[in-house]
């Protein structure tokens, strides 16, 4: 016997009206045939309408969608063959639909005896009645419906990612025109149906300009091909179930999209990723919003392969002694620091975890970065020691310093305030592809060392091509020795010259590797945190001739520039030059003294304030400070200079400095002559170009940042300036900077400042100003003759070739090809070639880094 009728759970005869002008199916079950548990049928289903019955006895109903289980059973069974159930009911035990003209899958269900199995192991079985009714061309028809919804969405393409013309059949089985039948995208045969419709609708067809097939469970993109050799914009494929990357390359050999989605699919978390999408390469430019051949470098396993949701054994303050189980663990541990609105940047992130680490534990390298969920994430392995100093003595609590006055009016640091944070452990093993960081740091010191004038420069290491997804924080002594002693192995004898600037070290005194570095003569810690001269002792016994400390706490420690120079030889006995600047026997000569409340102001003294004394110095060139000034810019001018206290006062000393007085404001004796106020730019630059020619002598300038934030800065400076030809004068300005634009420039990295109140003063000059003066300072034109001498120096060309690649981007080798080649090392010409060659889309993507 065939087939076996149930009648446990009999369906009674009925009549379905869908209500949509389609004539009704009549469920009779006239010479219809029923059957269960058999792997056979008697003739042929013909076209009437056959019913199908899912018995689940209630097994599913405690799950949150039984309905969505049994269809991933049912289309899985039969193995992408057409079948589009109609009028879906759900029972309590039984689930019943109707399908007619589906052989092929009818025959996939007898040939498993009737039963589908849930992805959760439980079977299922199915009860089918052949003829269960009679079949009209007035009837329901899911063809026909599917034809009419890409119709009206095809007359309706969608901007979606900024790409408009697309057709948009994302979540295309919850399309309110489908609330009679089930239409899968994840079923083959449907999947071909869809692409045939889209391709046979000419009219609208060449309109295309990108596909979205987000969300419906695709695993095989077969009928995509219909769509080759035409160039689309988008092809979003993100939500899917696309795992095999040797199909997804075969399908989409032919396929051309300028933007590939991939986001979520199983294939993203597959350690081949995405080193499989290669044979891929001519046919999409951008996978997920990066560069085809930025891909690589930009791959995290925080976005294709863990789900911090879910993976890993969560470790926080409640269960800190399970930590122990991770001991000896060599797999990827994610750190995760909530902060809703991302009130810390990234950068203060680390920091903060650079205060936290032990200095006297293992290495910790902060891997794969990204903020995400309301919080900051990254990757570590191989560290346990410092994590079980963070969870253990710290308390999982990531401490922020803040500077507090005290009573004695003394600002100290202030721990009180701090982040709760959490980890989870083991959320992924280490797979061939993931990031190492020291065979990523190796390779970086590498690029760094320029063979050619013996340079290692490590100034500002992070930035360093290649350490995109490694954090490495020189400001761990543990970290930069360990970095050091590599350098010191491959370059020993070669290097004469170490740059360690603008990488936050805070201590040098375990650097020494640095002996092994035989011909070391220069090395240059400025613009770190050291914060006293105990810090680096240590490197005493290397016998430098150059140190640069220009930008540290400790530079602000030393009231006179004497003791400061007196407390570095001290240390180092060898020194010839400190902070770019030749000693000499006479303890006066020294650089310029900064006094700075921000270590940021550091570039502010180069930047504005030495240009802005330069043009004043050039009477032809002062017109040119009008760009300092705005119409609510104020301008005074204070002359405090006793002509008795002088040692010749005479007739032709009084006309010369009352070209000072006319302008004084005088606020004591407050006449109409004397309270002289400037304002606006046509005010300010009247008086300015009234005044004698000056020169400055700038070592002789203290400078004192008093405030410096993102909108303004106060700036103070005094020093001594001649009346040319022979007057020498003390002067004061005390000048408040407000920040006008940001982002300017090719590199969107200038800011544009505006000078909103000025105070020039001229007083008499010490008797030290005096004798000091102008004797062991060049002027500004013989400087300005110097730079121009050395302009081909191989330093100044370095400098170039990386202040070109900061600012476009570019790799290497096509920096030098246009800075050197193409304009001769002519800056200027240079950048204006990259933006001719940008403009006519001369530049590969693998130009770019």
């Amino acid at each position: 016997m065939h087939g076996i009728n149930i009648n446990k759970h009999r369906t009674q005869a009925r009549i379905i009206d869908f209500g949509d002008r389609t004539q009704p199916i009549v469920v009779d079950y006239r010479n219809s045939r029923k059957y269960f548990k058999t792997k056979n049928y008697e003739g042929t289903p013909g076209l009437n309408w056959i019913e199908f019955n899912v018995h689940h006895e209630g097994a599913l109903n405690f799950s949150t969608d039984p309905k969505q289980l049994i269809l991933d059973a049912l289309f899985k069974a039969i193995e992408g063959n057409e079948l589009f159930p109609v009028n879906y009911q759900c029972g309590q035990n039984v689930d019943t639909f109707l399908a007619r003209t589906c052989k092929p899958a009818l025959d996939k269900l007898f040939q498993r005896g009737l039963s589908i199995q849930t992805v959760s192991g439980i079977e299922l079985q199915l009860s089918v009645c052949l003829n269960a009714a009679a079949y009209n061309r007035s009837q329901i028809s899911p063809a026909v419906i599917i034809s009419q919804v890409i119709s009206r969405l095809m007359d309706n393409l969608e901007t979606v990612e900024g790409v408009p013309g697309v057709l948009n059949l994302c979540n295309f089985k919850a399309n309110e025109s489908f609330k009679n039948i089930v239409v899968r995208l994840s079923n083959l045969a449907t999947f071909q149906l869809v692409c045939s419709t889209i391709y046979n609708n000419d009219d609208n067809r060449r309109a295309l300009k990108g596909f979205s097939f987000a969300c419906n469970q695709i695993s095989d993109l077969g009928p995509l091909k219909l769509f080759g050799d035409v160039d689309y914009d988008l092809l979003d494929l993100t939500y899917n179930r696309l795992s095999s990357a040797v199909r997804l390359c075969s399908d989409l050999q032919r396929v051309r999209a300028k933007h590939l989605k991939l986001l979520e699919n199983p294939i993203a978390k597959k350690k081949q990723y995405p080193n499989c999408l290669e044979p891929l390469k001519a046919n999409f430019q951008i996978i997920d919003g990066v560069p085809f051949d930025k891909l690589y470098k930009m791959y995290t396993p925080l976005n294709y392969e863990i789900d911090v949701e879910c993976d890993g054994t969560r470790i926080d303050w409640s269960n800190k002694s399970k930590l122990n189980e991770f001991k000896h663990s060599s797999d990827w541990h994610s750190f995760l620091i909530p902060d809703a609105q991302c009130e810390i940047t990234k950068e203060l992130i680390f920091d903060y975890i650079s205060i936290s680490l032990h200095p006297q534990l293992g290495e910790f390298y902060p891997c794969y970065y990204k903020y995400d969920g309301g919080e900051h994430r990254f990757l570590v392995r191989d560290c346990f020691d410092q994590i079980e100093h963070l969870v253990q003595t710290l308390n999982l609590e990531l401490k922020i310093p803040e500077l507090v006055n005290t009573l004695d009016d003394v600002q100290e640091l202030n721990y009180e305030r701090s982040i709760a944070y959490y980890l989870r452990m083991n959320v992924s093993s280490f797979k061939q592809g993931h990031v190492e960081p020291k065979q990523c740091i190796e390779q970086a010191v590498q690029k760094r060392f320029n063979a050619i004038n013996r340079t290692l420069n490590l100034t500002q290491f992070q930035q360093t091509e290649g350490l995109e997804h490694v954090i490495v924080l020189l400001s761990s002594p543990k970290i930069l020795g360990s970095i050091l002693r590599m350098a010191s192995r491959k370059f020993m004898g070669n290097c004469v010259d170490l740059r360690l600037g603008n990488n936050k070290i805070v201590s040098a005194n375990n650097l020494r590797s640095l002996s092994l570095l035989s011909s070391l003569q220069a090395l240059d810690l400025s613009q770190n945190w050291i914060n006293d001269l105990s810090e680096i002792s240590c490197l005493g016994d290397v016998p430098l001739k150059s140190l640069r400390l220009h930008g540290n706490p400790v530079c602000r420690k030393y009231s006179l520039p004497s003791e400061y120079i007196a407390a570095v030889t001290q240390i180092f006995s060898t020194l010839l030059k400190l902070d770019d600047v030749e000693l000499s026997s006479k303890p006066g000569l020294t650089t310029q003294k900064d006094f700075l409340c921000n270590l940021s102001a550091y570039e502010l003294t180069n930047e504005f304030l030495t240009t802005y004394l330069r043009e004043f110095e050039q009477l032809d060139q002062r017109i040119n400070m009008i760009k300092y000034y705005t119409e609510n810019s104020i301008f005074t001018m204070t002359c405090s200079f006793d002509i008795n206290r002088c040692a010749r006062p005479s007739s032709e000393l009084f006309k010369r400095i009352n070209k000072y007085n006319y302008h004084s404001r005088n606020l004591v004796k407050n006449s109409l002559d004397t309270c002289r106020l400037s304002v606006g730019t046509n005010d300010i630059m009247a008086v300015l170009m009234q005044l004698p020619v000056v020169r400055h002598d700038y070592v002789s300038l203290q400078t004192d940042v008093m405030h410096y934030d993102a909108n303004m800065i106060v700036i103070n400076v005094i020093g001594l300036l001649r009346d040319e030809p022979d007057l020498l004068l003390a002067f004061s300005r005390q000048i408040v900077l407000h920040v006008d634009a940001v982002g300017l420039g090719i590199g969107k990295g200038a800011r544009r400042l505006k000078i909103i109140n000025e105070r020039f003063n001229i007083m008499n000059p010490t008797r030290k100003q005096t004798r000091d003066g102008f004797k062991f300072c060049e002027l500004p034109s013989q400087v300005i003759v110097k730079q121009e001498l050395e302009e081909d120096s191989v330093d100044v060309k370095e400098h170039k070739l990386i202040i070109f690649q900061e600012i476009t981007g570019l790799r290497p080798r096509w920096c030098t090809r246009i800075v050197q080649e193409e304009a001769n090392w002519n800056f200027e010409a240079a950048l204006q070639k990259f933006l001719e060659m940008q403009s006519g889309d001369e530049l590969p993507n693998d130009a770019f880094a």
